[in-house]
């Protein structure tokens, strides 16, 4: 029988719903905080856990089943090919500024974007581009999901928009996070 004072390692499966909750909650944070940034990683935790153990963490509003809790890192790549999560942490998200730009004369008609750590989109200009936020998240389990926020204007309807190969390569990385390496390879 399971210790009732241990907070469980295996949470209950969660939903793509509770990843786009937390990736909503991500881009609502970083849009706060302005344009120019840098690539922001999150682990996403499961409130339940956080409760348990560290309830001081949690803010007034913690109803959503998943918290995410901003990682430090100094290069985003880096950070990606080193990542090792503890068992606590279901899964992860990355929130990068981009500049998407239309689809080229040929493509498959899915808009093309531009991430770049050194020049934050909102110091790209391009009249044919709009800056936009993308946040990408991953789950344990394999779900993923990805969320696009163009910027908007005061007084602008904000619109969060996604499809499936949007940030497929971002997607992929982040998994990897929650690969163990084999050794020799």
């Amino acid at each position: 029988m399971p210790d009732p004072t241990t907070p469980p390692t295996t949470p209950r499966g969660f939903s793509t719903d509770d990843l786009g909750s937390a990736l909503s909650e991500i881009l609502d944070h970083v849009d706060a905080a302005g344009w120019g940034q840098t690539p922001s990683v999150f682990a996403l935790v499961p409130t339940a856990v956080l409760a348990e153990q560290a309830p001081d963490v949690l803010g007034d509003d913690a109803g959503s089943p998943l918290t995410p809790i901003e990682q430090e890192h100094a290069d985003l790549d880096a950070f990606l090919a080193s990542a090792i999560w503890p068992d606590a942490v279901v899964g992860a998200a990355v929130a990068i500024e981009i500049v998407v730009a239309p689809p080229a004369p040929g493509d498959d008609g899915t808009p093309r974007y531009v991430a770049n750590e050194s020049q934050p989109a909102a110091s790209v200009p391009d009249d044919a581009s709009e800056q936009a936020r993308l946040v990408v998240g991953v789950l344990r389990s394999g779900k993923d999901l990805a969320l696009m926020r163009l910027r908007h204007q005061p007084g602008e309807e904000i619109e969060t928009l996604t499809h499936p190969q949007l940030g497929t390569e971002l997607r992929a990385a982040l998994a990897g996070t929650f690969t163990p390496d084999e050794p020799g390879v």
